[in-house]
């Protein structure tokens, strides 16, 4: 881009290539049933543990919304039933834990679990089909999540993976927390995913360039290096917020220079 004849500033995205500017949505499925075993040892795990659904073709796209359906769910004592869902960069959240109930339990039913429902799971059942707040009624389990999954999960949430790559192996783990009671999600599981273009926008403004992206990506530093070969540097001054977007100004003061958002990912 050029924004003098002695200047020029490019922009780029850690994710990759630019994508269409409308966020989009893309479905991904596991039909294959899930087997939710019972032990006199719990928690006990599921068969398989954890269940996969692979992410690809997203490249250049950041999350900014996740749901997931559980096709087919049915258990004797669904409050028995802890699932979480760890997504590629290792960020996790609980689908559901502690909730629907005990006795007659659930038959075949198809949940939406989605941050934007109007209410959350029922605590004390019954359990239907239908579209619901992930919910975790205890702030912490009594016990560790066998590995692979996180030992401790966090919160009911599904935001916690805004702002992410999508692509990759998204892990659904389940267990069954008490003795006796047994079921299966007979349809397998989906994931929905609706991104926008990780994309810097760049102006120049008099001496200075205007590097900006849209406020929907959260935790992302701004770094800036005079050659792709060079070490990249936190660019600053931090950003500033105005009309949706994060905007960083810096003066030009070279001929050439690289920008790209980055981020660290945390693991648990």
């Amino acid at each position: 881009m050029f924004l003098n004849p002695a200047s020029v500033v490019v922009a780029l995205a850690v994710f990759g290539c630019a994508l269409p500017v409308n966020a989009s949505t893309t479905t991904f499925s596991n039909p294959s049933a899930i087997i939710i075993n019972d032990s006199t040892n719990p928690p006990t795990k599921a068969t398989p543990y954890g269940s996969t659904v692979a992410v690809t073709g997203l490249a250049g796209q950041a999350v900014v919304k996740v749901t997931v359906q559980l096709i087919g769910l049915s258990h004797t004592f669904p409050d028995d039933v802890d699932i979480v869902l760890v997504g590629p960069e290792g960020q996790n959240t609980v689908l559901m834990s502690n909730v629907g109930g005990g006795r007659p339990g659930a038959a075949n039913v198809t949940l939406t679990l989605d941050d934007d429902a109007p209410t959350s799971l029922p605590l004390s059942g019954p359990l239907v089909s239908g579209t619901f707040k992930p919910t975790k009624r205890l702030s912490s389990f009594q016990f560790s999540f066998p590995p692979p999954a996180p030992d401790t999960p966090g919160a009911a949430s599904l935001s916690v993976f805004n702002g992410t790559d999508p692509n990759g192996t998204w892990s659904l783990f389940i267990v069954d927390d008490a003795n006796p009671d047994a079921g299966n999600i007979s349809g397998g599981w989906s994931l929905t995913i609706s991104t926008i273009p990780v994309l810097l926008s760049i102006d120049q403004a008099g001496p200075n360039v205007v590097v900006s992206w849209t406020n929907s990506l959260s935790g992302f530093t701004l770094q800036t290096a005079p050659s792709l070969s060079a070490v990249w540097t936190n660019a600053f001054p931090a950003p500033a917020l105005a009309s949706g977007r994060y905007m960083v100004t810096n003066p030009i003061t070279s001929p050439t220079r690289f920008y790209r958002l980055s981020k660290s990912v945390a693991f648990n």
